[in-house]
């Protein structure tokens, strides 16, 4: 058979499939005997040539002296280069040893942390004790009923921070019942020293009974960077949870969530705040709380938005209320009111503004002659129109300041003056 190239038809030569083993058997025994003979050879003359000087002994002596310096002499290139490989790849950065690197500083200073922290970190349960409501003709009795919370020891004698919606009941019920669970169990009677509604801050005191407390180490939280590490502990849904450690970031500073009863800026982070954390801690990266867990929008379509009062803003009301009971000189006009809209005006044929509910006793509003369901529509001739807008007047002047109120009352206008004293409320 022929074969021909792509391009020309020039004939090539059959080449036929004989086996190549023979050949290649042949020639590799033929070295095989080659070699023992040199080998035979050169072992008869060298051996000779020693045997006249050396004996046996000694020519074996030599050569596993010659062999074992051969070794070491391998051995020690080796061990060099092994240490300038492991040299090499100490000093040359990697991927891998940046994310070992960053995972011990992220996840072994929280070991620290909660071990440094938790023991100040302590569990609140208010108990309402069950009571008889009258309702017209009737009687109702209510039954016993209980709420949890957190707070932070501040000192060692028993003082404790936490928010006011924790120990509000003890202002709106008599015989409420205040205790501390600390972190080994042991269970302290407490009582409300004073509360700061308008930033849901309070503070209670356990009866430590002569035993000193471990206190919390308070940071700044003006030093917080928006990604910092933070760690929240407290007591999520209830005591049974006492200690919980979760861990997040700052995800924002100066948030104001608009939501009643909550200070003016807070810390929001993406550690997982639930109910009951409410007046726990939040903690940075050096173990020092740098703020007062509060709250967290609870959605479905929502998660990890819990927030926090920053420390620096909370720490002055809550050093005023160990020491006074209450935020000192801090003015108000001593009422609370529902704000009168456009609609309502229409159909009830009042003003727009703000209707007063309530009055404090022996406050500015009730000294100057204020009453119930009054309709207040300007202040300093300011028009009015929500609690907000009262509350901005209030924060503008000093205890001792005199407004002009101007309401409405019985189909007619009145304008007194009010003089505006401390907040001794709660």
């Amino acid at each position: 058979m022929e074969y021909y190239n792509y391009n020309e038809n020039t004939p090539i030569i059959e080449k036929k499939n004989k086996s190549a083993l023979p050949a290649v058997c042949a020639i590799l025994c033929v070295m095989l005997v080659f070699s023992i003979a040199s080998t035979a050879a050169v072992s008869y003359f060298y051996i000779k040539d020693k045997s006249n000087t050396q004996t046996v002994e000694d020519l074996r002596a030599e050569i596993y002296e010659e062999l074992n310096q051969q070794y070491e002499t391998e051995m020690e290139e080796l061990n060099s280069t092994v240490e300038l490989l492991q040299t090499s790849i100490k000093n040359t950065p990697s991927y891998s040893q940046g994310i070992i690197s960053q995972l011990d500083q992220l996840v072994s200073p929280v070991v620290a942390i909660a071990d440094a922290v938790r023991p100040s970190i302590v569990g609140i349960r208010v108990v309402v004790p069950s009571s008889k409501i009258h309702s017209g003709f009737f009687w109702y009795e209510t039954g016993e009923s209980e709420s949890t919370g957190s707070g932070i020891i501040l000192t060692a004698d028993g003082y404790i921070a936490t928010n006011y919606h924790v120990v509000s009941y003890y202002d709106e019920y008599e015989n409420v019942l205040i205790s501390v669970i600390l972190e080994n169990g042991t269970e302290l009677e407490a009582k409300l020293i004073g509360g700061d509604e308008a930033n849901d801050l309070a503070v209670i005191k356990a009866e430590t009974n002569g035993i000193d407390l471990p206190v919390a180490t308070l940071g700044l939280s003006d030093n917080l960077q928006v990604g910092e590490v933070v760690v929240a502990i407290g007591n999520p849904l209830g005591i049974q949870f006492a200690g919980t450690v979760t861990m997040g970031i700052v995800s924002a500073l100066d948030r104001n969530i608009s939501s009643e009863n909550t200070a003016e800026t807070l810390i929001q982070t993406d550690a997982a705040i639930n109910p009951g954390n409410s007046g726990g801690a939040l903690i940075n990266s050096k173990g020092e709380v740098i703020g007062i867990t509060s709250s967290k929008i609870a959605d479905t379509d929502v998660e990890g938005l819990g927030f926090a009062i920053p420390i620096d803003y909370a720490k002055p009301i809550i050093d005023d209320i160990i020491q006074y009971g209450y935020v000192k000189d801090r003015p108000a006009t001593g009422i609370s009111g529902q704000t009168v809209s456009s609609t309502m005006s229409r159909y009830y044929g009042i003003p727009v503004g703000v209707m007063v509910t309530n009055i404090d006793e022996n406050s500015g509003a009730d000294l100057a002659g204020i009453e119930e369901y009054d309709v207040i529509t300007e202040i300093n001739g300011t028009k009015i129109s929500s609690m907000e807008d009262i509350q901005a007047i209030n924060e503008s002047h000093t205890v001792g300041d005199i407004l002009q109120i101007t309401f409405y009352r019985n189909r007619e206008y009145h304008t007194i003056n009010l003089k505006l004293l401390e907040d001794r409320g709660r």
